[in-house]
């Protein structure tokens, strides 16, 4: 188990209540290690195999679970097969856990450990599909753009000691729009899909590649851009050809989950590009942008190329599916009264 300590929500009394489920669990011993820097958990992982442990467990967010697969997996070129390596489990301590919630996970830790310490009794594991850019992987989305100024934006703002809330993204993604109205990115974009199918765009301020549905949280609601996508399948694709003036401010506002009236969407869908199941994706841009991956900024590139690789690893998850946007307001609701 692999915990990070800087997480949102990580504490000693939640680790406890973890190491509490866990041990319920017949026949599973743990051996428990600690964070001490960016990317030690990916170090950690380096060359891990099924015969070492069966499972690792990354207490965290989603930047946390990112390192974890990139540590297991390695180069995406000499990458091991699902099999070889251990499977990943997880307990979400960050501020959005797409990937633990996008699996069905509730975003309480209390009420995961439960649902991880069942899973694991019942070895309810399945293979999912990861996406790759460069040389390396992702487990929730990439983006290029407006997208990855907003996570550098944020990351500036938590190393000065303030919490990313929903509302703090809200803000800065307010600043990078009016920012971006005096000069906004340009971007190409290339991609093919499962199907055959391919796009070719020029000049899109905003692109960004998703491996789940949603792609996203804002608190408790998922924030859904491609209906269709999910971990079995390539990566979807969510875009916007003009981020100005009024429909620039819709688009956005769409973009985090807002405005989906039937009207709305007719009025804004000139602006919004969508492309599932994508197998390659390659982005360019005449000069350099910002480009994030899982909720963490990676650097400024003037060309990035994406893909999918399916049956990468195997994660344990519960058994129900992910839940529809009301049910899961109501249980989001339910289950933090019950915490509280």
């Amino acid at each position: 188990m692999i915990s990070n300590p800087h997480a949102t929500t990580q504490s000693g009394l939640m680790l406890r209540r973890v190491m509490a489920a866990l041990r319920e669990v017949e026949g599973l011993r743990v051996r428990s290690v600690l964070t001490h820097r960016a990317g030690h958990a990916a170090e950690m992982c380096r060359g891990l195999r099924r015969e070492d442990y069966d499972v690792v467990i990354a207490v965290g967010g989603d930047g946390t679970v990112n390192e974890v697969i990139n540590g297991l997996l390695g180069e995406v070129e000499a990458a091991p097969a699902a099999g070889e390596v251990p499977a990943l489990a997880v307990v979400p301590t960050g501020s959005a856990n797409v990937f633990a919630r996008a699996l069905g996970y509730q975003p309480f830790p209390d009420l995961v450990a439960r649902q991880l310490a069942q899973a694991l009794r019942a070895d309810q594991r399945r293979s999912i599909c990861l996406g790759t850019w460069n040389e390396g992987w992702f487990a929730v989305n990439a983006g290029f753009g407006i997208d990855a100024t907003v996570i550098e934006r944020v990351e500036q703002v938590r190393s000065r000691g303030f919490a990313a809330t929903p509302l703090r993204y809200l803000v800065v993604s307010t600043e990078a729009w009016l920012r971006s109205q005096i000069k906004p990115p340009s971007i190409e974009v290339r991609a093919t899909s499962a199907t055959g199918g391919g796009l070719h765009l020029h000049r899109m301020p905003l692109l960004f590649a998703s491996n789940t549905n949603p792609w996203t949280f804002l608190g408790p609601l998922p924030v859904v851009t491609n209906p269709g996508n999910s971990f079995d399948q390539g990566l979807g694709l969510f875009g916007l050809t003009d981020i100005r003036g009024v429909g620039g401010v819709a688009s956005m506002l769409h973009l985090i989950g807002v405005g989906h009236q039937r009207r709305l969407e007719k009025w804004i869908r000139r602006r919004t590009v969508q492309f599932d199941d994508a197998t390659a994706v390659e982005m360019v841009s005449p000069t350099p942008e910002h480009f994030q991956v899982d909720g963490e900024y990676e650097g400024d590139y003037t060309r990035v190329t994406l893909g999918s690789v399916p049956a990468a690893l195997e994660v344990f998850a519960p058994r129900e599916e992910p839940l529809s946007v009301r049910r899961t307001v109501w249980r989001t609701l339910r289950d933090f009264v019950r915490v509280r």
